[in-house]
């Protein structure tokens, strides 16, 4: 989290846009910026268990972070074709990502598009138990969140691609897990009848930035420089070479 907010803030003084990769050395929960994780999150049991916490710099409910693909994107509007007079288009951002699951053969699609999305929409402290206008949802049950920064032109975005989640495992820590969030949340482990490795599902989600986009790579491999402690785990990143 702390990476993500470097880069952010390295794209307002230097403009340099970034695609990021990531995992989680342990099973950790991150929350949004106006929360209190205290209210959601047994503190106790987390640190007992070798759980750990972070504030995201975004909004957005408390997120379970394991056994998944997390990404995090700065760049501008104008990089995206966002246009300058809309204030956010949820829609030109996350394309990627629904191109990322119909790739993998699943009907990914935003959360208003479904017919009875007023009777299953409902905000929630939880990310993956809230349904709102632009998740992303697979045969009406939502995968992974999104959550995002904005000033003036520039746009942060970061999300996780949940590959599989222990239900069980996540109800002993929050305190507010509906009793039925099997029906509310899923993760590729449930949509896939084979999994692929997760090096190759990485690399189908830069395939599908790169295709969107029309963009190519480069490894900036000095990204872990803009932190002062080195030892954050992070196994992959990369810079945008050609927007």
């Amino acid at each position: 989290m702390a990476l993500d907010r470097k880069i952010f803030f390295r794209y307002m003084e230097e403009a340099v846009p970034v695609f990021r990769l990531y995992s989680w050395q342990a099973p950790s929960f991150t929350y949004g910026i106006s929360q209190r994780p205290e209210k959601e999150i047994d503190l106790k049991l987390c640190n007992r268990d070798g759980i750990q916490i972070a504030q995201r710099i975004t909004g957005g409910g408390v997120l379970f972070h394991n056994y998944e693909i997390t990404y995090s994107l700065v760049c501008s509007k104008e990089d995206i074709e966002e246009d300058k007079k809309v204030f956010v288009s949820y829609r030109q951002v996350c394309a990627f990502l629904i191109y990322f699951y119909k790739s993998l053969g699943l009907n990914a699609s935003f959360a208003l598009e479904a017919d009875d999305f007023k009777d299953k929409s409902l905000p929630h402290q939880l990310c993956s138990a809230s349904h709102e206008k632009f998740d992303i949802v697979i045969g009406g049950r939502k995968i992974g969140g999104n959550a995002q920064k904005r000033s003036r032109q520039v746009i942060f975005q970061h999300g996780s691609i949940p590959i599989s989640i222990d239900w069980e495992f996540l109800r002993r820590h929050v305190r507010c897990l509906p009793d039925n969030i099997s029906s509310l949340a899923t993760a590729l482990t449930e949509e896939l009848a084979v999994l692929p490795e997760k090096l190759v599902l990485e690399q189908k989600l830069i395939n599908a930035f790169a295709y969107i986009y029309g963009v190519s790579f480069v490894e900036e491999k000095e990204l872990l420089s803009l932190l002062p402690d080195k030892n954050f785990g992070v196994r992959d990143f990369a810079r945008l070479n050609d927007f």
